[in-house]
C-alpha cells in the first residue's frame, strides 16, 4: 500500500488541510472509492477501513490485479464543521455550495479538445479523453476551498475505470444511483451488496459527483458517434442511514464490495460473495422517486415504516401543529404508490422540507434532474 497526504491550499493563516489517498496494486484499470463527501454521512467512513484492511491483506498475497484507489474521508472541509457539538458537513460554509454538486467538466470544452483526435479504435478513444479529461481537471480554478477540493478529488477519479461514492440517507433503506446506460454493471453492484432498491439516472443533466465520470463518456459518445472500450461505471451508495455505523453493517458492506471488484477482474481469491438481500428487487429510474414535502411547520410522527408498500392517499405521517390554540395535527397523506425507503432524523420540520421518498412506478420528476440539493 503506498499512503499520499495530498495538500489542500490553506482557508487561512496557520490552517492546512490534505487528503488521504490509499493505492493498492497497479495495472491499466484504475478503480476509485470515497466516503465522506458529505462530511456528515458516516457509515462509509467505517466500510472502507473494513475494506482497506481486506485489501491489506490481498496486496500481500499478490491478489490485486489492477490499481485500487481509496479516499478513506473525501471532505476535510466539511469535517471541521463544528457547530455546538453538531456536524452540517453538506454545504460549503464559504460559498454555500453542496460539496456533491458543480463539479461537472465543461462538455462543450471537452468536445472540443478531444472529439477530432477520436477515431475507429475504441481503445485509443479511451486513452484520448481520459487525458483529455485530467487536464480540464488540471486546469479548473481553485480560489475557493471547495474548489480546491474538487480539483484534487477528481485529478485522482477522473480517469478510473470504475468510481464508487460511498453515501447515506437520514433514515432510509440501502439503495444505488447509476447511470441508466449502465444497467448491466449497476445490478451487479447491487446484488453483490444485496441492496433491493436501484435507481438508474440520465446523466446528461445536472450531475453530483458520479455523475460528472460517466457524463463525458456518454455525450461525447453521442456527440461524436465514436465508441469506447471501457467507459468509466460510476455509482452513488447509499449506505442506509446517518446513525447506521457499526461494524457489523460495515464489514458487510465491505463484503459485497469486494465481491463487486473481484467480479469486474480487480482482485481474485478474495472468498467474498454476494450479500443476501431484504426486500424484493425494484429497479426504477430516479424520475420515478416522489419526494414528500411538509406543508407546515411542526413535529412528524410517521404512520408507515421504511419498505412499507403504500397506497396513494394512505395516511402517510401527521405533522403535529405546536403552535394551534388546541391539540392539532395535519394528515400528510401518500401522494402515490410505492415503497417507503426514506424517512428524515429532522423531525422538527417546515414547510416544504423534505420529510420521505416513495420509489414509485410513474414519473415524478423530469429526467435529468437531482432529487434534492
Amino acid at each position: 500500500m503506498k499512503t499520499t497526504h495530498l495538500p489542500l491550499p490553506s482557508p487561512a493563516p496557520g490552517m492546512q488541510r490534505h487528503l488521504t489517498i490509499h493505492e493498492y496494486g497497479s495495472g491499466p484499470r484504475k478503480a476509485y472509492l470515497q466516503a465522506g463527501l458529505h462530511a456528515d454521512e458516516w457509515p462509509g467512513l467505517l466500510t472502507l477501513q473494513h475494506l482497506m484492511t481486506r485489501l491489506e491483506a490481498l496486496e500481500q498475497a499478490g491478489h490485486i490485479h489492477q490499481h485500487i484507489v481509496i479516499v478513506p474521508f473525501a471532505n476535510p472541509v466539511g469535517m471541521n464543521q463544528r457547530l455546538f457539538g453538531k456536524f452540517p458537513g453538506r454545504f460549503d460554509a464559504t460559498t454555500g455550495q453542496n460539496f456533491n454538486r458543480g463539479m461537472s467538466l465543461s462538455i462543450g470544452a471537452l468536445t472540443h479538445r478531444v472529439g477530432h483526435l477520436l477515431g475507429p479504435d475504441a481503445k485509443q478513444n479511451d486513452l484520448q479523453l481520459r487525458a483529455a479529461m485530467r487536464q480540464l481537471v488540471a486546469e479548473k480554478s481553485g480560489h475557493y476551498e471547495i474548489e480546491a477540493l474538487h480539483q484534487a478529488l477528481l485529478s485522482q477519479s477522473i480517469d478510473a475505470h470504475l468510481m464508487l461514492d460511498l453515501h447515506c440517507d437520514d433514515n432510509a433503506l440501502p439503495h444505488v444511483f447509476y447511470g441508466d446506460h449502465q444497467r448491466p454493471t449497476g445490478t451487479l453492484l447491487a446484488d453483490s451488496l444485496g441492496f433491493a432498491i436501484r435507481l438508474e439516472e440520465d446523466v446528461r443533466g445536472t450531475v453530483a459527483f458520479d455523475g460528472s465520470h460517466t457524463q463525458p463518456w456518454i455525450t461525447l459518445a453521442e456527440n461524436t458517434g465514436k465508441l469506447f472500450a471501457e467507459p468509466c461505471f460510476a455509482a452513488t451508495i447509499e449506505l442506509r442511514g446517518q446513525k447506521d455505523v457499526s461494524d457489523a453493517l460495515a464489514s458487510r458492506d465491505a463484503e459485497g464490495l469486494l465481491a463487486f471488484l473481484e467480479q469486474l477482474g480487480f482482485i481474485s481469491n478474495s472468498n467474498a460473495v454476494a450479500q443476501p438481500q431484504e426486500g424484493e428487487t425494484l429497479g426504477i429510474n430516479v424520475d420515478q422517486v416522489k419526494v414528500i414535502t411538509s406543508p407546515a411547520n411542526g413535529l412528524v410522527v410517521y404512520h408507515q415504516s421504511l419498505g412499507d408498500w403504500v397506497e396513494a392517499g394512505d395516511l402517510l405521517a401527521e405533522i403535529v401543529l405546536l403552535d394551534s390554540n388546541r391539540p392539532e395535527r395535519l394528515a400528510v397523506a401518500a401522494p402515490t404508490s410505492g415503497r417507503l425507503f426514506s424517512k428524515t432524523d429532522t423531525f422538527l420540520t417546515s414547510p416544504g422540507a423534505s420529510i420521505g421518498m416513495i420509489a414509485s412506478k410513474d414519473q415524478q420528476i423530469q429526467p435529468g434532474t437531482q432529487l434534492s440539493y
